[in-house]
């Protein structure tokens, strides 16, 4: 019998609190895959277990977890990503707990919901041993991937171990970046708008306006589950702040805005944001827009004459023509942007370094194949727009070096690009 005040569906999920994503678990569910011995349930917690409790035991309560358990049955664990209400997709973040050492199977089983686009990435799962500080891919070198699953060898009881579809990028990966530049005259932080769930929306600013200076804006994690893009920003940030030629030349000409999380809530509530019925952040923009980032950064460029957009993201995660860099848009709002765009892209492949994916590609669409919703075909409809697009960074190809201080080094890459652009000025 279950112990407890449970009904027999009532989740353990409460989306729209400010702190951390339970487990979900459906107990009407549950009961037809556990034998008898096993129905007893105790709660510990903000964590569901058995009473005698399987080998590894499952939790994502804390900032960007997500994970459904399906099956936990001490040798093998079926899970799927929480969509909660949105279209299929894959993203997905929880820690394993081992009572005893040993080696765990996770499985996502192919007819679950949100792997129409992969469940595990060309180099594993993301995995860290340190309650998220540090993050590195397993690799088909230590991960058994068998297509939709991968194991794991606990080495002691005890022993914790995050896994993820991506290596995250939440709120304290952010403050910690931010730390690292306390003090530096060319940055600064303030507060854009306040998300609907009361967290704070951070804008940052490096350089000073002047009469000779262009406004830049660079957004990320409009779509919450695109972490790669977060870093590929941290080394855009990290070099236009820098004291040297890079950082300097950079500043002379422009002053940058960035907002590294558009989708706040949905990043540290561990949500996909792509596909948010009725439509995402980056399907907000326009005088009918619903969130209050989207909003906000309307505001922002009028007030500050932004008059460069990029906009970073990441695709699909498994599938073949996104394991890539590559541009996204408008190729005729304005009328130079595809010309401006394929400089920007040959730019960036000149300065990528070994081990980088490859690209970018350039694949803009006319403007009436696009949707005006969209960031990026907003920005090219302003005035005296110079660029606007959309930049795609895969999550981790193979054959490439997706660890976070690579990723950020091709960040380095893409504001030496920028300093080379020969920008047609419309006005």
């Amino acid at each position: 019998m279950l112990v407890g005040n449970l009904s027999g569906s009532e989740k353990m999920v409460r989306r729209n609190r400010s702190y951390f994503q339970l487990v979900e678990v459906d107990f009407m569910k549950s009961t037809a895959l556990f034998t008898v011995g096993m129905l007893a349930i105790v709660l510990t917690g903000n964590v569901v277990q058995a009473a005698d409790p399987p080998i590894v035991t499952i939790r994502s309560d804390f900032p960007g977890g997500n994970i459904v358990v399906i099956s936990n049955d001490g040798e093998a664990i079926e899970m799927k990503p929480d969509l909660r209400g949105g279209r299929d997709w894959f993203y997905w973040y929880f820690e394993a707990v081992a009572k005893e050492p040993g080696e765990m199977i996770f499985s996502f089983p192919e007819k679950t919901a949100g792997f129409k686009n992969g469940a595990v990435g060309f180099q594993g799962p993301a995995i860290s041993k340190d309650d998220g500080t540090t993050w590195t891919w397993m690799g088909n070198e230590t991960a058994v991937i068998r297509g939709r699953s991968f194991s794991y060898k606990f080495s002691e009881p005890g022993q914790k171990v995050r896994f993820s579809s991506s290596i995250p990028y939440v709120q304290k990966d952010f403050e910690k970046f931010v730390a690292t530049h306390s003090g530096n005259p060319h940055f600064a932080t303030s507060v854009l708008t306040e998300s609907a769930h009361g967290r704070n929306v951070e804008l940052v600013q490096i350089g000073t306006p002047g009469p000779d200076k262009k406004a830049v804006l660079f957004t990320g994690r409009h779509h919450a589950g695109e972490s790669i893009a977060s870093y590929l920003l941290e080394g855009v940030m990290e070099s236009a702040v820098s004291d040297n030629p890079v950082g300097k030349e950079f500043r002379r000409d422009y002053v940058l805005y960035v907002v590294p999380f558009v989708d706040k809530d949905g990043v540290e509530e561990g949500d996909q944001g792509k596909g948010r019925r009725p439509h995402d952040h980056n399907r907000d923009y326009g005088p009918e827009a619903a969130f209050p980032e989207v909003k906000a950064i309307m505001n922002l460029a009028n007030e500050k004459n932004i008059r460069a957009s990029l906009d970073f993201h990441c695709p699909t995660l498994v599938m073949d023509i996104h394991q890539l860099m590559y541009f996204a848009g408008t190729s005729d709002v304005p009328s130079h942007n595809l010309a401006t765009v394929k400089q920007f892209a040959a730019n960036i492949k000149a300065e990528l370094p070994d081990g980088a994916p490859s690209g970018p590609l350039v694949w803009l669409k006319p403007d009436s194949a696009t949707k005006r919703t969209m960031n990026s075909s907003h920005f090219a409809h302003r005035p005296g727009i110079l660029m606007a697009a959309t930049l795609e960074t895969p999550f981790a190809p193979r054959g490439t070096k997706m660890e976070v201080n690579d990723i950020r080094s091709y960040g380095t890459a893409v504001l030496k690009a920028w300093n080379k652009m020969k920008f047609v000025d419309s006005e």
